[in-house]
C-alpha cells in the first residue's frame, strides 16, 4: 500500500478518531478491603475509574457533595481530584498511599467492603489537554456501563496479580476498553458542553469531523467556519468555548498526536512530516517540540 503525502481517515465516526488517538498506559489496579470504621485519603493525578466488588462506602471527593456507594456500583474520579474513601464520612482519614503494597491496601479488622480501582494513564502527553471532561469530581456510570467496568477492573486485578503468558498484553486491551467505556459513559445525551459534547454540536461536530477525515489539509480557521457554516469569529469563539483549545491549537495536537505514534513505528521524520501536513522538517520539529518538549527523532523507533 503506497503511503499518500496527505492523510485521509474515512470512517463515518470521528469519534472513533479521537478515541485512536488515545494511546493508554496499561493500568495497574489496586485493591482495597476494609472493615469497621475506617477513612482512606487519596491524592489525585490521574482519572481514576473505581468499582465496589462487595460492600459498600461513601465517596468524599473534596469540594463536592459525598456520594454513597453500594456493592456493583462505578464512579469515576476526575484528574487532579483529591478524595476520601470512607464507611461514613464523619472518620478522620488516612494517607492511602501509607497502605498499599503490591497494590494491595487493607484498612480496619474485618474485610466487609473491597474495591478495585484503575488509572488511566495516557502515553502520549499531546492527547492529555483534550480529555479533560472528568473536571475534578467524582461521578457515579450509569448502570449498563458500570457493569461493564466491574468486570474489566476485576479482570484487570487478575491479570495483575497472577504472571500468565501474554499478561502485559492483557492489561493493554482491557485498559483500552475501560477507556471506552469511560469515555461512552461521558457521552450522555446529555453532555452538550465540553470537549467530548463538542462533538455533538452539529456546526462544531463538523469542523472536528473535517479535521478528523482529513488532518493533513491545509486546514485555516476561514476553512473550519466554512465547514461548519458559521462566520469566522464566532466560530472561533464558540470551538474555543466548547473544545477548550483554538482550532489551529487543537488540530496542532491532532496532528502531533498522529505523528507521534508514526515515528513509534520507525518512520522517518521527513516522512511524517509530510504525511501530516508540514511542508518541511524545520518547521515539524517546532511544532513538535513545541506540543511534546521533545525533538521528533527522540520519540523515533530505531
Amino acid at each position: 500500500m503506497s503511503e499518500r503525502s496527505e492523510l485521509v481517515l474515512d470512517r463515518p465516526d470521528p469519534l472513533a478518531d479521537v478515541l485512536s488517538m488515545a494511546d493508554v498506559r496499561p493500568a495497574l489496579p489496586a485493591r482495597l478491603t476494609a472493615g469497621g470504621e475506617w477513612a482512606v485519603r487519596f491524592d489525585g493525578s490521574h482519572p481514576k475509574v473505581i468499582t465496589v466488588t462487595t460492600g459498600s462506602c461513601w465517596v468524599l471527593p473534596e469540594g463536592s457533595a459525598p456520594v454513597f456507594l453500594s456493592e456493583g456500583d462505578c464512579y469515576l474520579i476526575g484528574r487532579d481530584a483529591a478524595y476520601v474513601t470512607a464507611s461514613s464520612p464523619d472518620v478522620a482519614p488516612v494517607e492511602g498511599r501509607m497502605l498499599f503494597r503490591d497494590h494491595l491496601g487493607v484498612v480496619g479488622p474485618t474485610t466487609d467492603t473491597s474495591l478495585v480501582g484503575g488509572v488511566i494513564d495516557f502515553a502520549d502527553p499531546a492527547v492529555a489537554v483534550l480529555l479533560e471532561e472528568l473536571g475534578a469530581s467524582a461521578r457515579i456510570v450509569d448502570p449498563h456501563t458500570a457493569v461493564v467496568l466491574n468486570s474489566t477492573l476485576r479482570l484487570l486485578a487478575d491479570e495483575t496479580a497472577a504472571a500468565r503468558p501474554g499478561g502485559s498484553v492483557m492489561r493493554q486491551h482491557l485498559t483500552e476498553i475501560l477507556y471506552l467505556q469511560v469515555l461512552r459513559s461521558l457521552l450522555s445525551p446529555s453532555s452538550d458542553t465540553g470537549w467530548l459534547g463538542a462533538f455533538r454540536d452539529p456546526q462544531i461536530g463538523a469542523a472536528l469531523a473535517a479535521m478528523h477525515r482529513r488532518p493533513a489539509f491545509g486546514w485555516t480557521v476561514a476553512r473550519l467556519a466554512a465547514e461548519a457554516g458559521m462566520s469566522r469569529t464566532v466560530f472561533a469563539t464558540r470551538f474555543k468555548a466548547l473544545v477548550g483549545l483554538s482550532p489551529m491549537d487543537y488540530l496542532l495536537h491532532r496532528r502531533i498526536s498522529g505523528a507521534t505514534r508514526d515515528l513509534a513505528e520507525g518512520r522517518t521524520v521527513a516522512s511524517v512530516a509530510s504525511r501530516w501536513g508540514y511542508g518541511s522538517e524545520s518547521a515539524f520539529s517546532a511544532a513538535f517540540k513545541r506540543v511534546t518538549g521533545q525533538s521528533p527523532a527522540s520519540s523515533r523507533t530505531r
